[in-house]
């Protein structure tokens, strides 16, 4: 019902450090839960600092979500050079093998803005989605482009959410931290 569409977080989150101003892919839904990547939020990691085969790809690892954040996740646009991978749209891709995605790119196989990479991801148990969405704290909409997907796009949450209205423009111009204000 979820996979392949876009969470945008509600303003109401915004005390929520992990998903205030969040936009996250949805790459599976089912009776098990629900799990996403958010897709405009850095880490401080680069791809390079934690695979040593990786040392000139300083590629970008973006925050997944606060589940597992001993693991690393992957999106990916070029489905016929994995094996397994699962499809979310008719261009993304969710990938498993890691090892086998830092060979291509580093063969030039893959351009690194077909691939984006997360460290942990977000989830939700059967129906805490359903009732998070409900209670208003997401917003949710189809996929976009995928250039918007792989690219960092800064203000992709604020373009966004002022696409449900005038109600949310004011909102779309706070400050990543309100409190600072």
């Amino acid at each position: 019902m979820y996979k392949g569409k876009i969470l945008i977080s509600n303003y109401t989150l915004v005390n929520d450090l992990e998903f205030n101003k969040a936009v996250i892919l949805i790459v599976k839904n089912d009776n098990e839960g629900t799990i996403g990547f958010i897709l405009n939020k850095k880490s401080n990691y680069l791809l390079s600092e934690i695979n040593s085969g990786s040392r000139e790809l300083n590629i970008p690892i973006y925050k997944g979500g606060p589940v597992m954040i001993d693991t690393i996740h992957f999106i990916h646009k070029k489905t016929k050079l994995f094996e397994k991978s699962t499809k979310i749209t008719n261009e993304i891709f969710w990938g498993n093998e890691f090892e086998k995605a830092v060979e291509l790119i580093r063969d030039k196989k893959i351009n690194p803005k077909e691939i984006k990479f997360f460290v942990g991801y977000s989830g939700w148990d059967e129906t805490q989605l359903e009732n998070e969405i409900y209670e208003k704290s997401w917003l949710i909409t189809e996929a976009y482009t995928t250039k918007e997907i792989f690219g960092f796009e800064k203000l992709l949450w604020k373009n966004n959410i002022e696409k449900f209205g005038n109600y949310y423009k004011l909102w779309s111009n706070s400050p990543e931290n309100p409190n600072y204000n």
